[in-house]
C-alpha cells in the first residue's frame, strides 16, 4: 500500500470508523489491518461514484443556482432580480389603420331580397365589429341632440329623442364604406351623384324615433349654385352596437310578411330570417309589417323614389319607425344616395 493511500486511508478510518483514540501512535497508522483496508476499499468506491454523481446532480443544481440568488454574487442577484430569464419576442404588427383600410377593401357581405315592391334588402355583415367600432369612435364626440330637416329649416321635435353625429368623409375609413356602399347602388346613382354626409344615431333606454320618411316630399336646390334638384333615392340604416332589447326599426307597410301569413305561408320562420326579421305589431296589437332587430354589422337598404326627373315622388310604403329602446344602447349609421332630379329653372 502506498504512504499516500494509507494516509487517505487512515482519514477515513477515522471519520468513519471511529477506532482510533486521540492518543493512537501516528507512527502505527499505516500499518496494514482490516479497518485500513475497509478504509481503503471505501475510498476506490467514493472515487468511482464522483463522475456519476456529479453527472446526476448537475439538472438539480443548476435551477438551484438558477434560483437561489443568495449563493451567488451580489452583482448576479441584482441582474436576475430584474431580468426575465428568456427574453420575449417582439412581433411586429402593421399600423391600425392600414389593417382597417386593408380589411375593408378586402370585406364580403351577403344580401337579402325582403321585399321587390318596394324594394327592400337585408345586408348580413355589410361592416365588420372592428369598422363599426371604429365609425362609432371617429364621431362619439360629435353627438347632439337630434333634429329633423323640414322646408322650414332644422328643428327639433318631440317624435325623435335619439343623439346624431355626422362622419368626415375625408377619413379613409369612411370613405372605403362609402365606396361599399355606391358599390351596392350599382346604376342607380350616376359617377358625379354623391352621398349625403353620413350620420351616427345613439338611442339609449326609451329613446325612439317615430314614424317618418328619408326623402323629402319636394326636391332640394343644391346649394354649390349649380341649381340642381336632389332629393335621397334610397337609404342605408347600419346597425353599429346592438347592445340593447328592442329598438327594432320598423316598416308597418312593407306587407311581405303580412300577404305570406295570409296566403298560409311560413316565410318569416325562415332559418335565414329567424332572429332578425319579423313581423311588426301595431299601437292595437295587430301584427301588420315587418321589423328588423339590431344586430352589430348588418344592414337594412330600402329605394325611397319612384319615377324620373322633376315628376320622381317618394314612395309611402317606407314610411318606418326607430321603436324605442329597452335597456343599454343602440348605435346606427345612416347612409343616403343622392340623385339629381333636373334644375331648379328648367
Amino acid at each position: 500500500m502506498s504512504s499516500m493511500h494509507c494516509r487517505q486511508a487512515a482519514s477515513l478510518h477515522r471519520q468513519y470508523v471511529h477506532q482510533e483514540s486521540a492518543t493512537t501512535d501516528p507512527g502505527n497508522s499505516c500499518k496494514f489491518s482490516p479497518a485500513n483496508e475497509y478504509a481503503i476499499a471505501n475510498l476506490h468506491s467514493q472515487k468511482s461514484m464522483m463522475p456519476k454523481a456529479l453527472l446526476l446532480a448537475l439538472p438539480l443544481a443548476i435551477p438551484v443556482a438558477l434560483f437561489s440568488t443568495q449563493i451567488l454574487p451580489s452583482l448576479f442577484q441584482t441582474y436576475l432580480s430584474q431580468q426575465p430569464l428568456v427574453a420575449e419576442p417582439t412581433i411586429a404588427t402593421p399600423e391600425k389603420e392600414e389593417w382597417s383600410l386593408e380589411a375593408c377593401e378586402a370585406h364580403k357581405y351577403t344580401s337579402e331580397i325582403v321585399s321587390l315592391d318596394p324594394l327592400v334588402i337585408y345586408i348580413n355583415n355589410f361592416t365588420s365589429f372592428q369598422e363599426a367600432e371604429d365609425l362609432i369612435k371617429a364621431g362619439e364626440e360629435d353627438f347632439e341632440s337630434s333634429f329633423i330637416s323640414a322646408a322650414t329649416g332644422l328643428k327639433y321635435v318631440t317624435g325623435r329623442t335619439s343623439q346624431s353625429a355626422p362622419l368626415d368623409t375625408d377619413l379613409p375609413l369612411v370613405d372605403c364604406i362609402l365606396h361599399r356602399a355606391r358599390t351596392f347602388v350599382g346604376s342607380m346613382l350616376q359617377p358625379y351623384e354623391p352621398f349625403s354626409i353620413p350620420q351616427l344615431v345613439r338611442y339609449f333606454p326609451s329613446q325612439k324615433y317615430d314614424l317618418h320618411t328619408d326623402f323629402w316630399p319636394q326636391h332640394q336646390v343644391m346649394n354649390d349654385g349649380s341649381g340642381r334638384l336632389f332629393n335621397r333615392v334610397a337609404s342605408f340604416f347600419v346597425f353599429l352596437r346592438d347592445n340593447c332589447t328592442n329598438g327594432e326599426t320598423y316598416f308597418p307597410s312593407v306587407s311581405v310578411l303580412d300577404d305570406d301569413a295570409d296566403a298560409g305561408g311560413r316565410l318569416s320562420s325562415l332559418d335565414s330570417w329567424a332572429g332578425k326579421i319579423s313581423r311588426g305589431v301595431r299601437k292595437d296589437g295587430k301584427a301588420q309589417g315587418v321589423k328588423f332587430k339590431p344586430i352589430t354589422g348588418n344592414a337594412i337598404f330600402w329605394v325611397n323614389m319612384k319615377g324620373e326627373g322633376k315628376d320622381a315622388v317618394g314612395d309611402r310604403r317606407v314610411v318606418h319607425a326607430g321603436l324605442p329602446v329597452g335597456e343599454g344602447e343602440k348605435i346606427g349609421m345612416n347612409l343616403w344616395p343622392r340623385k339629381f332630379y333636373g334644375r331648379e329653372d328648367d
